[in-house]
């Protein structure tokens, strides 16, 4: 007899959906506790894989701080903007924050590549080089050359 291949398990199905959903429909100030509870519970390792798997996926590379930093960002700012999640536009909540976590690490990254083009790093310095005598030489060369001029004359 076949072995029957085991399921994976969805880390982000509609129970997450569900929990966002009930989560919003909460209010900030009253039922924050509860939030808190429905977030910890059966929102933030969905959230947290999300960000880990999209991260992985699409290699953004552009970033000054390490990995565990850069996902734990991303969370918060799904977390920031989860009240902007509406089902009742049928979109699947999987979608919505796969969206919402990839556009913010598009952003941060261009922005990150950006700052690297402006700036050289430190090693492209050259220490040898002394800016306050090379311009007192350039002086001095300068004098010699116009008092031989005149001395010439």
């Amino acid at each position: 007899m076949p072995k029957k291949k085991a399921k994976r398990k969805v880390y982000f199905g509609m129970e997450v959906q569900d929990a966002i959903v009930r989560y919003n429909d909460l209010d900030p100030v009253k039922d924050q506790s509860k939030r808190n509870q429905i977030y910890q519970e059966e929102i933030h390792k969905a959230f947290d894989k999300l960000c880990e798997n999209i991260i992985n996926t699409f290699k953004f590379t552009y970033f000054d701080y390490g990995f565990e930093d850069v996902k734990h960002e991303v969370v918060a700012f799904m977390v920031m903007n989860m009240h902007k999640y509406d089902h009742t536009k049928g979109s699947k909540a999987f979608s919505y924050f796969s969206v919402v976590a990839k556009n913010y690490l598009i952003l941060h990254n261009n922005n990150n590549y950006k700052k690297m083009k402006i700036h050289d790093p430190l090693d492209v310095l050259d220490y040898k080089r002394n800016l306050s005598s090379e311009r007192s030489n350039n002086e001095v060369d300068e004098f010699n050359v116009e008092f031989v001029n005149q001395m010439l004359d």
